[in-house]
């Protein structure tokens, strides 16, 4: 409950920081001037899009500016969008982002125990993939002039979350990480492990043996674990393929929330707090999946999306207490690690 409860926080955490990242912008750079014109690449046609963010906008201001924008694409008229301009408070607080994720990564060699050595990789596993992923993406989204939906920023309306677009589109890097992965020797994750004992992959036995440093293992493990679902998820959503509301997004919902339920069984199987804390990554991933999908159905009103005291409280009050309790527990108790014992880390 606890390993659970800290992953969990930590996604809803993550993006709220983001959300926090980007009013921060706006207080400190002022109200944005059009970037470029944008290149629309929308789940769903634009009109729906600006369906969605109608029931998202909390100000009559928001609600004002898109009622025109719809106005404008019912008439069918052309609906001009630009891209957010290229600010340098994103540069900072991405490069600040890497660094103190980097930074995290390196204590971790200073941790003694392997359930500590976890809970800061994971932090800096986060911080790296916010601030060089996700925000190196939106620098490159908006020097592109890419968009992926509509927002309101400041009563005007305009083309957001290119990221993503580009996102979509790292399959090929993800497929050389996997098929690294695959081969490496010392790989332990369960889901690799499990290929090689029923394919002929591996010309000679596992490594086994101690790992000092599960820190690394456990960044590496949370960026490319959110990756691969933000994948599953884009493509899934994708209206050429499969589509939002599609045959294989409900399947996507369907397997996730039977998934989350097996996984958390076997989280309840693990020991040691550290082996626990990196397959508890995993877990809680795949049940935040069907917390996505609804939320991007619109079911859900996503408070981590919020920038209001009641979410800033809950959920960065919630990684604060959650993570105090899981490092006072795993202090407390002895953390269980045997010999070449599989650890539920993608590395």
């Amino acid at each position: 409950m606890i390993t659970s409860a800290f992953v969990l926080f930590m996604l809803a955490s993550a993006h709220l920081l983001m959300v926090l990242i980007n009013a921060g912008e706006l207080a400190v750079e002022g109200a944005p001037k059009p970037g470029l014109v944008a290149r629309m690449f929308t789940d769903q046609p634009i009109e729906a899009e600006l369906q969605k963010a109608m029931l998202k906008a909390r100000t009559p201001e928001a609600r004002n500016a898109l009622l025109s924008a719809l106005a404008t694409v019912r008439a069918g008229q052309p609906l001009e969008l630009h891209t957010l301009p290229v600010s340098p408070f994103i540069g900072w607080a991405a490069t600040g982002l890497v660094m103190l994720g980097l930074a995290m990564v390196w204590w971790t060699s200073r941790l003694k125990s392997d359930a500590a050595q976890s809970i800061v990789g994971i932090f800096g596993g986060n911080l790296i993939w916010t601030g060089g992923v996700e925000y190196g993406l939106t620098l490159a989204a908006r020097t592109l002039g890419i968009g992926k939906t509509v927002g309101v920023v400041n009563g005007q309306v305009f083309a957001v979350y290119g990221e993503y677009v580009l996102l979509k589109y790292t399959w090929g890097v993800m497929a050389l990480v996997i098929g690294y992965l695959v081969f490496l020797e010392s790989s332990r994750c369960d889901i690799f492990l499990w290929l090689r004992e029923r394919l002929p992959m591996m010309r000679g036995p596992n490594a086994s043996g101690r790992i000092d440093n599960y820190g690394p293992r456990s960044a590496f493990q949370f960026a490319t674990t959110v990756w691969g679902f933000y994948l599953l998820l884009l493509w899934a959503y994708d209206e050429q393929l499969f589509g939002v509301h599609g045959f294989f997004t409900r399947a996507v919902l369907v397997l996730s929330l039977g998934g989350a339920f097996y996984c958390a069984w076997r989280l309840h199987q693990h020991t040691g707090w550290g082996s626990s804390i990196r397959y508890a990554v995993g877990a809680m991933i795949v049940a935040w999946t069907p917390v996505e999908i609804l939320g991007k159905w619109g079911w859900l009103r996503e408070p981590w999306l919020m920038l209001q005291p009641e979410s800033l409280v809950v959920f960065f009050g919630g990684l604060a207490l959650g993570t105090w309790w899981l490092w006072r527990a795993q202090r407390r108790t002895p953390s269980v690690q045997p010999f070449g014992a599989g650890s539920s880390v993608a590395t």
